[in-house]
């Protein structure tokens, strides 16, 4: 409550002494995988206005049932970001450059969600509430800056393993992601050496080994790749440590010795009959 009332008495400040012009910024942290921060994009849509030191929900939002004046849990923030989600409204666009930053300039005051429509080859994000200005300790910020929550994508592990020795395989591998089972639409290769490491970006895909190690057999096999409540499946099985074993069967190759062994059969055999047509043409005689 003495914020609101502070905050009433700094917007009537505001009317009669310059502010700098509002602001949001939004700066991504690196992830753990190091991955691409570039051009993810937000929707930038104003939920409230801010009205004599009130919020003031927007004709658009105007079922949405939450007093935006009182405290509200962490939970409640989450679950009102969920319906915020499902609201059709356009807003304005944030997309970031290859720091992971952007800035929506000359902002109104009010209230904002954040929503990350495209993380392109950022990790996961969760839509955010910001408040324009927000409280930074004992006064008010009108350049507000966000840092997104993120989290990892699940990653799946492929060893190469050899079928009979079960010992591992360290060549070139290469796998591919498919929306279907009959492999048609593919989704995104993977190369490594004896290993691979997959984020598993879609929560279900088909994958298939399209490049077999050096003296290996290809495998014809299509795996089902799901994941559920942050825990990866393959085929329906739960993957322990989200490692997966693939078994490769050796190529059936003749040896110099057996192959210099059936030229000597054949020859042999061709003797043979030569001999035995002269000794009958003999005994003819």
């Amino acid at each position: 409550m003495v914020k609101k009332i502070g905050l009433i008495i700094l917007m009537m400040f505001a009317c009669v002494m310059p502010v700098n012009a509002n602001s949001i910024r939004v700066e991504l942290q690196d992830s753990v995988d190091e991955l691409s921060k570039e051009n993810v994009e937000f929707r930038v849509v104003q939920v409230a206005k801010l009205v004599d030191g009130f919020f003031v929900l927007n004709e658009e939002f105007k079922d949405l049932d939450v007093d935006f004046n009182t405290e509200l849990l962490a939970e409640e923030v989450e679950e009102i970001c969920a319906k915020l989600s499902e609201y059709e409204v356009t807003g304005e666009r944030l997309v970031t450059d290859e720091e992971g930053k952007a800035v929506l300039e000359d902002v109104e005051e009010g209230l904002y969600f954040i929503d990350p429509v495209n993380i392109n080859e950022y990790e996961r994000m969760s839509p955010m509430l910001v408040s324009v200005p927000e409280w930074d300790g004992d006064t008010l910020n009108y350049d507000v800056v966000m840092y997104p929550k993120h989290r990892p994508f699940e990653k799946l592990i492929i060893k190469k393993i050899d079928r009979d020795s079960k010992e591992e395989i360290l060549d070139s591998i290469e796998f591919t992601s498919f929306k279907d089972r009959d492999c048609t639409e593919s989704l995104k290769t993977f190369k490594g050496n004896g290993t691979l490491s997959i984020l598993m970006r879609d929560d279900a895909m088909y994958i298939k080994e399209t490049k077999a190690p050096s003296g290996y057999e290809k495998s014809d096999e299509v795996l089902f790749v799901e994941v559920k409540e942050d825990e990866i499946f393959i085929d329906g099985k739960k993957v322990e440590n989200n490692e997966f074993l693939f078994e490769n069967k050796k190529m059936h190759v003749p040896t110099g010795i057996e192959y210099h062994g059936n030229i000597y059969v054949t020859l042999g055999l061709i003797a043979l009959v030569v001999i035995l047509h002269l000794i009958n043409k003999k005994l003819r005689k």
